[in-house]
């Protein structure tokens, strides 16, 4: 009899739990009034099962076919509003309601926080990414002798280190982390360093080890419960956060030793730069966000920069004609055996050509970072309430751009 009572009282229960997950399924999957449509949302799981998470930019355009160029998925209960054409995206991104920057987990880990300009928005975004806009270009500018001069000189390394390798294969991607990350370092520090150095080898591990887990860690944005129910040996989060402590000691490091040597009259580097801003009380500006700005230079830098030369080795090895072509303008302008500077990039329309659509090809990045409204907005009859995460598909902006402004191969 005891037993008899205790399954009837069990039913209930049972039926109230499915009755919850039920109600919990269907909130679960609408979509507040006048949002973007897109696939269903189901528990959970979001809406995973209709996305190729190998391939986003596939799954993308096949929602683009049904739902229009802005539509909605949802990455666990978490919805994003994706953008899939060139008018639509350069309408939302040059409008301030669009310039949030979400909290995702990889920045913030990796920063121990919103710091730095990929994880902040607002006036500190704004601020951060113009100082180190404007550093940027006045390194590009034809005066600029040195920093050009340091370009030149891993390039001669770079040919050395290759002809000693003729006709034999060759791993390239090592070669070139060496040059990209000596750049880097003279940017951020006025100094470069020979590969076989200890404080070189230790950054180039930290850089490798960090881009690693961040490529890893992006879906913990969406579902932050998988650091909590998930082994160490799926999330890796304590290895990451291993490098990750480590890279903060050496660029801490490197503003103490830099604060050193600071004498107010030399603005050569980029910490040098940034120190006046210090020194002068700029808001925003303090020694933590330089510490930030460069890790962000080494991580993103040298990540970036590395995938693209190889994507643009391997586009110009399967295309000899485009090699001639790219070989015979630069041997006209410049002169056979003669290093190319930027001052002759004008110059040489077709080699520029090439290099933007290696670029565009390669498609690095196919959604870039994501955005967030800061307020609610609306955009093409759609209501986005405040905090709307929006995705960019990059890979579908750069080939529906190709197509409408018919681009001769």
């Amino acid at each position: 009899l005891i037993h008899f009572y205790k399954r009837k009282m069990i039913w209930p229960l049972v039926t109230a739990l499915v009755v919850i997950f039920i109600i919990y399924c269907i909130k679960a999957s609408l979509r507040p009034r006048d949002f973007p449509p897109g696939p269903p949302c189901l528990a959970f799981l979001g809406s995973l099962p209709y996305l190729d998470v190998r391939n986003l930019s596939k799954s993308f355009n096949k929602l683009t076919e049904k739902h229009g160029d802005i539509f909605s998925v949802f990455i666990g209960g978490t919805p994003v509003v994706v953008l899939n054409s060139y008018e639509v995206i350069k309408e939302a991104f040059e409008r301030p309601e669009f310039s949030g920057r979400p909290g995702n987990f990889s920045g913030t880990f990796f920063q121990k926080g919103k710091t730095g300009i990929t994880t902040t928005d607002g006036s500190h975004w704004k601020k951060q990414r113009t100082f180190l806009k404007e550093y940027l270009d006045k390194l590009s500018e034809t005066n600029s002798r040195g920093f050009q001069d340091s370009l030149m000189d891993e390039v001669t390394d770079l040919k050395l280190d290759l002809t000693k390798k003729l006709s034999e294969p060759i791993a390239v991607s090592y070669k070139l982390n060496v040059c990209i990350m000596n750049i880097l370092w003279n940017i951020a520090c006025g100094r470069r360093l020979h590969a076989q150095q200890q404080e070189f080898q230790t950054v180039y591990e930290c850089v490798d080890k960090i881009t690693q887990f961040m490529s890893r860690a992006a879906i913990f944005s969406f579902l932050p419960i998988l650091t909590k129910i998930l082994p160490e040996s799926i999330t890796k989060i304590e290895k990451g956060r291993y490098y990750r402590n480590r890279f903060h000691e050496i660029s801490e490091k490197w503003i103490r030793e830099h604060r050193q040597e600071y004498r107010g009259n030399r603005t050569g580097d980029l910490q040098d730069n940034y120190l006046q801003m210090v020194n002068k009380g700029e808001d925003t500006f303090t020694e933590q966000g330089l510490s930030a700005m460069l890790r962000e230079i080494f991580i993103i830098g040298a990540e970036s920069e590395s995938v693209m030369l190889r994507w643009a080795l391997r586009i110009l090895s399967c295309n000899l004609e485009v090699q001639k072509k790219v070989q015979a303008e630069i041997d006209e302008v410049c002169g056979k055996g003669v290093d190319v500077n930027w001052e002759m990039h004008s110059q040489l329309p077709y080699t520029m050509a090439v290099l933007k659509e290696v670029q565009r090809f390669a498609d690095i990045a196919p959604t870039g970072l994501m955005h967030k409204t800061v307020c609610d907005a609306s955009l093409r009859g759609y209501n986005l309430p405040a905090n709307t995460l929006i995705m960019a598909n990059r890979s579908e902006e750069h080939t529906s751009e190709l197509q409408s402004r018919k681009i001769s191969r």
